[in-house]
């Protein structure tokens, strides 16, 4: 079974997201809602000897529309971890780590940010959600 967590904080996008991923066969849907949580849900199946195959990542998990308060989220100032520092984490965890950016800021500093951190790749948010699970599934069978 492969394990994808899904780290956005809108649970629009995980119910728009799942029913696509649910398709492939062999997957496990694991949610977080915000980077912390993400990274406690990580450890915990590191911690079991279990493997997350891919991290879906979004940049902003700030749970917020404001721009004065994404704007500091995106700097690191605010009391939430935003992506990069989400994938960070991860990666110190476990350095094998398959992280996708999954983002509206795809073409932003922000996210070259993120590819710096270890992402291995940012997908634009306008990318269909079933071409975005076709990645996924190309992907999950060339992974093991």
């Amino acid at each position: 079974m492969s394990k994808v967590l899904i780290v956005d904080d809108e649970p629009d996008i995980h119910e728009l997201l799942k029913p696509y991923l649910k398709k492939i066969e062999g997957v496990e849907i694991i949610s977080a809602y915000s980077g912390e949580d993400a990274i406690k849900i990580y450890k915990e199946f590191m911690d079991k000897n279990e493997r997350i195959a891919l991290v879906i990542m979004d940049l902003n998990l700030s749970g917020k529309d404001d721009m004065s308060i994404i704007e500091l989220h995106k700097e690191g100032i605010d009391e939430k971890m935003d992506g990069v520092r989400t994938a960070k984490k991860i990666l110190k965890i476990d350095e094998n780590a398959t992280i996708w950016g999954y983002t509206a800021w795809f073409d932003t500093d922000w996210s070259e940010r993120l590819l710096n951190a270890g992402a291995k790749k940012v997908v634009e948010r306008t990318v269909p959600f079933k071409e975005f699970a076709d990645m996924i599934k190309e992907f999950l069978a060339h992974s093991y």
